[in-house]
């Protein structure tokens, strides 16, 4: 059914919210709940009896806590498996349409909107026309974005969970506000989710994007192996974001894995981080003014693509050396706004861990290639909101409004 609107995303010269009203109970639950729900995730799909040994919940409390999410739309109740005598339990998993996040990405060069499922199956990805650095335009585009996404899609306004935005930098304090790279600059120290004033009456959180990236791997990549692993951003600058035991670590000042902060004064230029190929190639007559521009136009036939990675290896098993010296992650993904071939290029000269003293072999983490493919920060900015609200209890991420 077609529907008339204004530039403004509107029907019939009302607002959207007017028209929807929009109960939120259908994803209030219990700090028990949300213990059952990340347990069916990490599960995926797992009879009902098995979550009893899974989580601390008594087998009358997983029967109640289960039904009561079945009711809500949250959880899916699969045909049993028959395996021998008894009375066969029924199979959960996730309602992939019990809930919807909505991301807003504001990268160095480019703003994009996601929406996503409660399982991170994506819906919807565009670049909206703004320019990231202005953020009253950012805010403007992404109401409009948002309105006309949610009507053409048909999302129940009870099951979006809300905003998540994508920012990249590092926190002064903890809280809603980053140090922002030289492009962003206009959004440096701004209260994020504040700035965003909850659009359509919808909860805005926000999360730094490489931890985003990582809570992307954690639904849909790396997290469905490994419960331990790191995940490195290459964008405009170079960060990273950690997953420990299933839950995203942030640490004491919210800045975990701010990899960049490893690097004294004079190793800094030798990061591997797209601005500086960026430089590289323009010194050598290459005009690839930005970092969508390079996607589009990339060619892995450029020589400026050799040296850049020789320059900036050195810096990049630093970093890799510490992470293992540290963390002791199973894996660690390579992702990012860089080109696939320029990631696994950098991987392929990842040499991180030398032998021991009597020469042999240590055990090292997969070197792996992010294949989410939208940048993953994109799917994880949307599934911020999903993660805060419904699995909160089990390592909240992200500040909220």
């Amino acid at each position: 059914m077609s529907e008339s609107h204004d530039e403004n995303g509107q029907q019939g010269g009302k607002d959207f919210e007017s028209i929807n009203p929009s109960p939120r109970d259908l994803l209030d639950i219990t700090s028990s709940q949300a213990v059952l729900l990340e347990a069916v995730r990490r599960a995926e799909v797992i009879p009902r009896s098995n979550l009893i040994g899974r989580t601390t919940l008594s087998q009358q409390s997983v029967h109640r806590l289960s039904e009561d999410l079945i009711e809500k739309g949250l959880l899916a109740r699969l045909p049993p498996e028959i395996r021998g005598p008894g009375k066969p339990s029924p199979r959960l998993s996730l309602a992939a349409d019990g809930a919807y996040g909505i991301g807003i990405t504001i990268d160095s060069d480019s703003v994009y909107l996601t929406v996503s499922n409660l399982v991170g199956a994506v819906l919807h990805h565009e670049s909206l026309q703004a320019d990231a650095n202005d953020p009253p335009a950012v805010v403007q585009k992404s109401r409009r974005a948002i309105q006309r996404v949610i009507r053409a899609h048909q999302l129940p306004h009870e099951r979006i969970a809300g905003i998540g935005v994508s920012m990249q930098g590092f926190r002064r304090r903890p809280g809603p506000a980053f140090t922002t790279p030289d492009p962003l600059s206009s959004w440096s120290d701004l209260d994020v989710p504040a700035t965003f004033d909850q659009p359509l009456g919808l909860p805005v959180s926000v999360e730094n994007d490489a931890t985003l990236g990582a809570i992307a791997e954690l639904w849909v990549g790396a997290g469905l192996r490994y419960q331990d692993f790191a995940f490195l951003s290459f964008k405009y600058g170079f960060g990273g974001g950690l997953i420990l035991n299933g839950v995203p670590y942030l640490g004491h000042f919210m800045n975990a894995a701010e990899i960049s902060a490893s690097y004294d004064e004079n190793e800094l230029l030798d990061r591997p981080t797209v601005s500086s190929l960026l430089r590289m190639l323009k010194q050598d007559g290459i005009e690839v003014s930005s970092i969508s521009t390079l996607q589009r136009d990339y060619d892995p036939s450029w020589p400026t693509i050799d040296r850049w990675i020789a320059r900036v290896a050195p810096r990049l098993n630093q970093v890799l050396r510490a992470l293992m010296a540290i963390v002791d992650p199973g894996a660690i993904v390579f992702g990012g706004q860089a080109p696939a071939d320029l990631r696994k290029r950098l991987i392929e000269v990842a040499n991180p861990r030398a032998p021991d003293r009597l020469g042999r072999a240590l055990p090292s983490p997969a070197l792996l290639l992010s294949d989410i493919q939208e940048d993953a920060s994109s799917l994880g900015a949307a599934l911020l909101p999903i993660r805060t609200r419904l699995f909160g209890s089990n390592g909240n991420t992200g500040v909220e409004r």
